[in-house]
């Protein structure tokens, strides 16, 4: 069964270079985890990644796409972090960002997508279905730097919940 385990929506310095002059290695700093946590090996084909985004000014949101999965079998244990910004490669991801997954992929575009002063949610889909198989929330305003952690269908501050 494939779920959100982690998901770093803040990144230290996101908020000062949220309109331009971000590098490849800051953007990558904004990732989603999404782990087997089965014990036998799922095919991802066809997995979508949302997540809520919201238009200036609004105050309701919809789901967005993070990501999709063309083809991918995922083996128990295994871990699929999804970096904000074009692949430029793993060259360009910290090493504290690159620690803890099997494999490591982009958005595709230069922009971070996590909401800061909203809460947001981390959902996988199954095309054509009306519903997510997974959810996980997190709170408004998450905390600089802070990864956060799968407590329930919650994401919590790592020193607060469990993974």
């Amino acid at each position: 069964m494939l779920k959100t385990v982690q998901l770093k929506p803040n990144p230290a310095g996101k908020d000062r270079t949220r309109y331009g002059g971000m590098t490849a290695a800051q953007l990558a700093a904004e990732w989603v985890d999404l782990k087997n946590v089965g014990n036998k090996s799922i095919d991802v084909t066809g997995v979508i990644a949302k997540h809520v985004a919201y238009a200036p000014g609004a105050s309701q949101g919809h789901w967005e796409v993070v990501t999709s999965f063309s083809k991918g079998i995922l083996a128990p244990g295994q871990v699929i972090r999804i970096h904000a910004g074009q692949n430029r490669g793993t060259g360009v991801i910290r090493p504290e960002d690159l620690a803890g997954a099997d494999f490591h992929l982009f958005t595709g575009e230069d922009r971070y997508l996590w909401n800061n002063d909203k809460a947001d949610c981390s959902s996988l889909w199954i095309p054509g279905q009306s519903d997510p198989f997974d959810a996980a929330w997190y709170a408004a305003n998450p905390e600089e730097g802070v990864v956060l952690v799968r407590s329930g269908d919650s994401l919590v501050p790592a020193s607060v919940g469990y993974a």
